[in-house]
């Protein structure tokens, strides 16, 4: 009977302001009894009082005179929301649990809406429906669809203003707080530091300093999760400041110090996260199992643990470990979930010994574990624990069975797909396995004899392909869904679509049955390697057209199909197609598949590497610290120094190339190389790699691939396609030139000025000089630009770009507006402004522009963003999407002197072949490359950083 009253009574004696009090007690008390709460009150101070805590008894008898003072305002309160409106709300909130407990989220919200349009706009009515409609964006941020919930959370920011004064700033609070938390989880960082923000601002006006304290620390988080590890130590180290100025308790300051020693950590500075974790244990000093302190030096002994494993001492590591489950064996059945689970989930980052033996020694506790169904989550890792434990010992049966038993109950809780996902391909990975060493193919002769191994085989793979069956109805289903949901959903199965390439790769998919439900186009009878072609350009095409402009991923192209575009085209002897499928992981439990298909005889050779996704996004993370510079790293790392780039050591090139260039020798005699990179791949010049296999050159390193090969690059096979079938643009285009710098720019000459060397190269076929229009400098602004587009066939944009994460088809070229010049620095400007000054893909799409090329001299207008979920395009495959079937763009931010001599050559040479702009861009890096002896050679722009920096997107021919 007194659970809400002892909820609300824990509430008020952990406020430490007037403000906060009240709060607590218009937005919790309603409802209540209130004599109740002053008892559970009074009960709080005499253990105030036994404790010796003569302040905080005071406080509390404070709060009880308030309770007692505000009584007849909260019963007035009470009286005015009237049952007849409470019994009405009931069902409502009732049938939209259970909805979402069914996962039906948006029928949910359709239900809470509806009732909230026929009540009474009365403040109750609103507070109701605004706390549903909270459940249901926090359900959907959950479950992924962190888009959908950001709409809903617009919508209740405009209902706030209807509700009482006195709550407003904790319903603001709480608005930016979920939405920080939703922008995180999208890689937004810059817009989920302002919100955070914004909710300290609210949090200010409330005095609630266990909430800054909170705020302080997830803003840390998203810094941390962008990479940037001095404002992640700073704010981490602000939480620590505020928590001991204003006299916090040990728990909070606890837990500070362990934010702070992860910072530190993910920082590189051992020792500083050491000192944090260590104080953190003496903060805990004697603290008896009932004290919440023991959860905090639970954390802080798995924090130790992970330094130890960062330092390769796995036995230390594991008994850091087993230190952290001790601390967590309390009478709080909470902190006994929370640390078997803490530990469970560091087993995998332990070798398989240290981790066995953690995992027999934390069986003795399974006792005190908590058993109820509330609790299955936390059970969870611990028993993936069990079951890897037991594959690693060779009882893959057993295994087997325990992740049986798991996905049944995981059924049965109607868990969400994450989960389930998860579940499925780890029982799928044992049953593939389970075989006796030197085992043939299964099936066939020197199989396994063991009873069910064929079998298990084969239920690992129809296991997999009907969860790839069932994805692929629901793909089908929901063309209209937000693009960012259905990403989402489908970038959840990669590592599915992984297991299942890998099983048909295996042996040529050896024994193996396949069910119904081929991609659509594929004849019966197909092998099992272009199946496994097949499935992994659905993947691709998924992926791709749910971020594509028109957010609906069309029909996958298959290997016939690509074969026959290919085979058409003039290059074809001279052409091969490469592409890349690379799960996050790299070893045996991922890594990369790379086909190849010959253009002119249509020959499928398949390539396996060891390298994973997160290996490739690491590089590429690494090679735009190198380029770009990083202001947030420590020390701080200024941009590359153009004219002395060898100071930087780009030696982990030599790591990728054997892996990602394994499929060289299949391609020998083959110039031009058509590569659909996976997304952890595009940020890379694959180009620029050093051949494994050649000697040293003169300077001591291994020349690159583009001495051998041009490289053009595509989203997919199903994205060439579709833009070959494109009709080319009108044959009387002519040439458009455009650009304007910033007003940061030093020089903007320098960028305003490249008709002075595009226009003497136009080819005779584009009619001349007369052919070429130019809108510069101020004049440059998106309307004008936009306008003369229409009328080009070809087009060169020089600028500053900008890949918006949010909403890539806002992304484009920053141009003038109203007789200013743009900022080169988007994230600084407010966003409306910002719009004026872009040309944005949506603005390309919506014209239905018929471009044959488009080349664009701005910075990083190639790069995607690695954090974002789904596979976003960078806004050279936008607009390549958007109907620009050829488009030349930059991977990093160029140097202007170099990248204005690369692209006069590349137009040098363009007006010699204008049908192939391919060989003119691999004939101009391959001239600064080699140094050729010309006026504007220079040393330093033999480097990497500024021949490869052009990269060429889409169709490599004009047609």
């Amino acid at each position: 009977m007194g659970d809400r009253e002892r909820r609300v009574a824990a509430l008020l004696m952990e406020a430490d302001s007037l403000r906060r009090a009240e709060y607590v007690l218009f937005t919790h008390a309603p409802g209540i009894d209130l004599a109740v709460l002053v008892r559970e009150l009074q009960d709080g101070r005499r253990a105030f009082e036994r404790a010796g805590q003569a302040k905080a008894a005071a406080l509390v008898d404070f709060y009880v005179s308030l309770v007692e003072e505000l009584t007849p305002a909260l019963r007035e309160a009470d009286r005015r929301r009237g049952a007849e409106s409470a019994d009405t709300w009931e069902p409502i909130e009732r049938d939209a649990s259970r909805l979402m407990t069914q996962g039906r989220l948006d029928a949910a919200l359709e239900l809470v809406r509806s009732a909230g349009a026929a009540l009474p706009p009365d403040s109750y009515a609103v507070g109701r429906m605004f706390g549903m409609e909270w459940r249901v964006a926090e359900a959907m941020g959950a479950a992924g669809r962190h888009r959908d919930a950001l709409r809903i959370l617009d919508g209740l920011a405009r209902e706030i203003g209807t509700t009482d004064d006195v709550i407003q700033p904790g319903l603001r609070l709480r608005l930016h707080r979920l939405r920080g938390g939703l922008y995180r989880a999208e890689g937004e960082y810059e817009r989920a530091c302002s919100e955070y923000r914004a909710a300290l601002d609210a949090v200010s006006s409330i005095g609630d300093t266990g909430d800054e304290l909170d705020i302080r620390s997830e803003l840390a988080d998203a810094h941390a999760a962008a990479g940037r590890s001095r404002p992640a130590v700073r704010e981490c180290r602000r939480v620590l400041t505020r928590a001991e100025a204003v006299g916090a308790g040990p728990v909070p300051r606890a837990r500070a110090l362990n934010r702070l020693g992860e910072a530190y950590r993910q920082a590189g500075d051992a020792a500083a996260a050491r000192r944090c974790f260590r104080r953190t244990l003496e903060l805990a000093g004697d603290a008896g199992v009932d004290d919440p302190r023991v959860l905090r030096a639970a954390e802080a002994w798995v924090g130790l643990g992970d330094l130890l494993v960062d330092e390769d001492d796995h036995a230390g590591a594991a008994e850091a470990y087993f230190q952290g489950l001790l601390e967590s064996m309390t009478v709080n059945r909470d902190a006994i979930a929370q640390g078997m689970g803490m530990v469970a989930s560091r087993m995998e980052r332990l070798r398989a010994p240290e981790a066995e033996l953690l995992l027999r020694t934390a069986q003795v506790f399974r006792d005190s574990f908590p058993k109820d169904g509330r609790y299955w989550g936390h059970h969870l890792p611990f028993r993936l624990a069990e079951a890897e434990a037991l594959a690693a010992s060779g009882d893959t049966g057993g295994a087997a069975a325990a992740l049986r038993v798991l996905r049944r109950e995981a059924l049965g809780r109607r868990a969400d797909l994450a989960t389930l996902l998860r579940l499925e391909v780890r029982l799928a990975r044992t049953l593939w396995t389970d075989r006796t060493d030197g085992a043939g193919e299964a099936g066939g002769a020197g199989a396994d004899s063991r009873s069910g191994s064929g079998a298990d085989r084969q239920a690992a793979f129809d296991l997999l392909w009907a969860r790839r069956c069932e994805l692929r109805r629901t793909v089908s289903g929901r063309g209209g869904e937000a693009r960012e949901d259905l990403s989402a959903l489908v970038t959840r199965h990669q590592e599915c679509y992984g297991l299942l390439i890998g099983m048909l790769l295996d042996h040529d998919g050896a024994g193996l049955a396949v069910p119904e439900g081929k991609p659509e186009g594929e004849p019966q009878g197909v092998g099992a390697v272009e199946l496994a072609f097949d499935l992994h350009e659905e993947y691709r095409a998924w992926a791709e057209g749910a971020s594509a402009p028109t957010g609906v991923p069309g029909t996958p192209a298959t290997l016939r199909e690509l074969r026959a575009c290919l085979a058409a085209d003039p290059d074809a002897r001279h052409c091969a197609f490469v592409s890349y499928f690379c799960c996050a992981e790299s070893g045996d439990e991922g890594g990369c598949v790379i086909f190849v298909v010959h253009a002119d005889t249509g020959r499928l050779t398949v390539f396996q590497s060891a390298l994973g996704g997160h290996e490739m996004q690491r590089a590429a993370g690494r090679l735009r610290r190198a380029f770009d510079g990083d202001a947030d790293a420590f020390p701080p790392l200024p941009p590359l120094p153009a004219r002395r780039p060898w100071r930087r050591k780009l030696d982990f090139f030599e790591d990728l190339a054997p892996g990602l260039l394994a499929f060289l020798p299949s391609v020998t005699g083959r110039e031009l190389l058509c590569v659909a990179a996976d997304p952890a791949l595009q940020a890379l010049p694959l180009a620029a790699l050093p051949l494994p296999s050649a000697d040293k050159d003169a300077r001591g390193g291994r020349p690159p691939l583009a001495h051998r090969h041009a490289v053009v690059q595509v989203s997919s096979a199903t994205a060439l396609l579709r833009t070959v079938a494109r009709p080319p643009a009108p044959a009387d285009g002519g040439v458009l030139v455009a650009g304007v710098a910033a007003e940061e720019d030093p020089d903007p000459e320098r960028l305003e000025h490249d008709i002075d060397f595009i226009a003497p190269f136009i080819s005779p076929g584009h009619a001349g000089r007369d052919a070429v229009t130019e809108v510069g400098r101020l004049s440059a602004t998106p309307d004008a630009v936009l306008a003369a587009l229409r009328a080009a066939r070809v087009a060169h944009l020089t600028g500053h770009g900008w890949f918006d994460r949010a909403e890539p088809l806002d992304s484009g070229l920053l141009l003038a507006h109203d007789g200013q010049r743009p900022s080169k620095y988007p994230p600084e400007v407010e966003i409306r402004t910002r719009l004026r000054h872009l040309l944005t893909a949506r603005h390309v799409l919506d014209a239905g522009l018929r471009l044959d090329l488009l080349t664009l001299r701005a910075c990083s207008t190639a790069r995607r963003d690695l954090h974002s979920t789904g596979d976003l395009q960078g806004l050279a495959h936008l607009l390549q999407a958007s109907g620009v079937r050829s488009v030349v763009g930059t991977l990093w931010d160029v140097d202007d002197t170099s990248s204005r001599r690369l692209f006069a050559d590349f137009y040098r040479r363009l007006s010699t072949t204008p049908e192939t702009p391919w060989r003119a861009l691999w004939d101009a890096q391959r001239a600064m490359l080699a140094g050729d002896d010309t006026p504007y050679d220079t040393p330093w722009q033999r480097h990497p950083y500024h021949w490869a920096a052009l990269a060429l997107f889409g169709d490599w021919r004009i047609r």
